[in-house]
């Protein structure tokens, strides 16, 4: 169906259609089986609103995620990291539709058969479907969309089309659905004349002061004494401020495998028996294919382009089949053979046209492309036939020119037949984006250059070598199995002991290949006394190189943090706010009679710093930072006055008010503020009401069980 083609090229777009289209596919009966999913609980993934759901509901509705998005890239297979973004993007919807499904019953909101008629094909066409249906005119064809529809409508249940129709369907009226509930609570929003007008007016003033700051740190904190009744009480009146989200932390230690010294041995072995064959052979390009680590590489150097200066030196003066090595570069042995040699330029100036292929007909576009060929050879202009014919737009206005290049810069075969032609010569060569038409129009003065075979073999780590680090782990986790002897050993034994900090999500601790495993066994425990193990029953798990021992070292859960696990910081706070009480009992007696701030300065032996501009919005001092409580007061004190101490972030502060400007407060001042105000709050609420009712909702998350 040539509308299926049409969205499946535009590929940024499928991506929104996706994000769409998938946040409310399935949301049927399977979801709302609560009952039975309660009493399954080794099957429960999570818990949304008071509801259940069963791994195998999410898992059904993943894989239609999945195949949905399969059709829509027109891949068979689908990346792995593709794989876990659509998994996560199934949860977000999933949860996002018991939450807000919920309001809407409440509320009565939901889309009538009248709405979605109008959001595709009536005055008010969704820019979903304005972008699927639009023509050249940048207009909605809406004959199209009633053709296409009828097509659907006719087609048998279950084929994609029509599965593809019903995902559209469902992400313009979900989207329609979230974009009204929105709405609602955006008009519930009101700023007060009364308040706009008193921020306003705060913020015209502004004020210069001059202030002196007496830093905490000039008392020691080894004469401060904080007790535990003391912490405890500060934790008590602030844990709002001690609030966490879960976390689990875990050491290990890990045996990486690394090559041994038989592994380069044996592999310079290999490299140097293969010499003799490499010498006799003909088909240079199969032999590197056949038996080296890299593609051969189609590319012509000079001497000065190649990396390894011994190899560019041999290629100064070498003829075609002489061999040099083997070598040993970059953890790999080499042995380097001259292909070819041809005097080529460093750079080329082309134009090209480009037929693409419709429907994948790679054999039309070559033909098509053969044909313009013939007529460039019979004098037709290229210019011409570059503006008529070419799909490359961004060039054919230009008459197909595409300037100059150096060799790499195009994709391998348009690279090869440019730097191989000669000037104005017309060749025809075909690569992923379809037949080209090339001709070469200038080129860079011609230099010896040599096309190099090269077969290499990385240096990797025998079997024999990953079997002694395997044991080496395995022993080491049967011999201290406990937390005691688990950090001992390692000390012991001259191991590094590294730790993660983990959430549920974690997806890959860094500097362990493929861990999720490792993340999954740290939450399927709550024993930090033993070493962990891995879905084999197993204590030595494998990331790559690296085989790795770990053991669970604190578990956090979500919530108010312990006194215990915040006693190193209340203690500061504590400390703290004791040096304030003392700097405040000094400064106070300091500026008993004083006349001026200079005078309270001297006495303190301090200095008298200046402040200007400052107004009730201000973010920070210039000099001093962040002190919100300076900048209140000093907002509102009266001029040539002095106040009283303020304790703030980075010291005890005195200030005295040495001039202000107040701007003036106009009507239309107001209400452009009030505006300004109002729209950031509307811009905040779709995504604060969801948070705010999904907080509400308790979801329980145990995906870590099953992922």
């Amino acid at each position: 169906m040539a509308t299926l083609q049409k969205i499946r090229n535009r590929g940024v777009f499928i991506g929104i259609i996706i994000g769409g289209a998938l946040l409310a596919f399935i949301a049927g009966d399977a979801l709302k089986s609560g009952g039975s999913l309660i009493a399954n609980s080794r099957n429960e993934m999570a818990e949304i609103a008071g509801e259940s759901i069963n791994i195998r509901d999410f898992q059904n509705r993943f894989n239609h995620s999945l195949e949905v998005s399969k059709l829509m890239s027109g891949q068979s297979s689908i990346p792995s990291e593709e794989t876990e973004r659509l998994r996560e993007q199934v949860w977000q919807q999933m949860v996002q539709e018991f939450v807000m499904n919920q309001e809407y019953d409440e509320l009565g909101i939901s889309i009538s058969s009248e709405e979605l008629f109008d959001m595709v094909q009536g005055r008010n066409i969704d820019p979903t479907i304005r972008q699927l249906f639009q023509n050249e005119n940048g207009l909605v064809d809406k004959d199209q969309v009633i053709a296409t529809l009828k097509q659907l409508i006719s087609a048998p249940n279950g084929t994609p089309q029509k599965a593809y129709w019903l995902n559209i369907e469902e992400a313009i009226t979900t989207q329609r659905a979230l974009t009204k509930y929105n709405t609602l609570v955006q008009k519930g929003l009101y700023m007060p004349n009364a308040l706009a007008k008193d921020m306003v007016a705060k913020a015209s003033k502004k004020v210069d002061f001059n202030y002196v700051v007496k830093s905490y740190n000039l008392i020691s904190d080894s004469t401060i004494t904080v007790s535990d009744s003391e912490i405890k009480e500060y934790y008590n009146n602030h844990q709002e401020l001690f609030k966490q989200t879960e976390s689990r932390k875990i050491d290990y230690v890990s045996f990486d495998v690394e090559p041994s010294t038989e592994d380069y041995k044996d592999t310079e072995k290999w490299i140097s028996d293969l010499k003799a064959d490499f010498i006799k052979e003909n088909n240079n390009i199969q032999f590197v294919e056949l038996n080296g680590d890299t593609d051969f590489n189609s590319f012509y150097f000079k001497a000065g382009e190649i990396s390894n200066s011994e190899l560019g030196a041999f290629t100064t003066s070498a003829k075609k089949g002489d061999i040099y090595g083997p070598y040993f570069e970059n953890e790999t042995y080499k042995m380097a053979k001259v292909n070819e040699v041809k005097m080529l330029p460093d750079s080329v100036k082309a134009r090209h046209i480009l037929i693409r292929p419709i429907n994948g007909d790679f054999n039309s576009a070559e033909a098509k492309a053969d044909s313009i060929k013939d007529l460039l050879n019979k004098g037709s202009q290229f210019a011409k036939l570059a503006k008529e014919n070419s799909a490359d737009q961004n060039s054919a206005v230009n008459g197909g020119d595409l300037g100059w290049f150096t060799q790499g810069k195009m994709v391998q075969a348009f690279n090869d037949a440019a730097f191989s032609s000669s000037k104005n010569e017309v060749k025809v060569v075909m690569t992923q984006f379809g037949a080209h038409v090339i001709q070469v129009t200038n080129m860079s003065k011609l230099e010896r250059k040599v096309q190099l075979a090269i077969v290499d073999r990385k240096v990797e780590a025998s079997q024999k070598t990953i079997q002694l680090a395997y044991a080496k782990a395995r022993t080491f986790a049967g011999n201290n199995i406990e937390r005691t002897s688990f950090l001992k050993a390692i000390t012991s034994e001259n191991l590094s002991r590294r730790s993660a900090n983990l959430k549920r999500d974690t997806k890959l601790i860094p500097g362990l290949e493929n861990s999720r495993e490792l993340v999954r066994a740290a939450y399927q425990t709550e024993d930090m006394e033993t070493i962990l193990l891995n879905s084999d029953n197993s204590a030595v798990f494998e990331f790559g190189d690296k085989f790795v021992i770990a053991i669970l070292s604190d578990i956090k859960e979500e919530g108010i943090a312990s006194v215990q696990d915040k006693a190193a910081e209340i203690k500061r706070a504590v400390r703290r706010d004791k040096k304030a009480d003392l700097i405040i009992a000094e400064m106070t007696k300091s500026s008993v009679g004083a006349q001026s701030l200079l005078s309270v300065a001297q006495k303190e032996n301090l200095e008298v710093k200046t402040a200007t501009g400052i107004s009730f919005q201000s973010f920070q001092i210039p000099g001093a930072g962040i002190e919100p409580s300076v900048i209140s007061t000093a907002s509102m004190l009266e001029k040539d006055k002095i106040s009283t101490p303020i304790k703030g972030n980075q010291g005890v502060y005195m200030l005295s008010l040495t001039n202000e400007n107040v701007d003036e407060v106009s009507d239309l001042s107001v209400e452009t503020f009030k505006s300004r105000l109002e729209q950031g709050y509307q811009y905040r609420t779709n995504y604060q009401a969801y948070q705010a009712l999904k907080e509400n909702a308790n979801v329980i998350d145990k995906r870590y069980k099953f992922y």
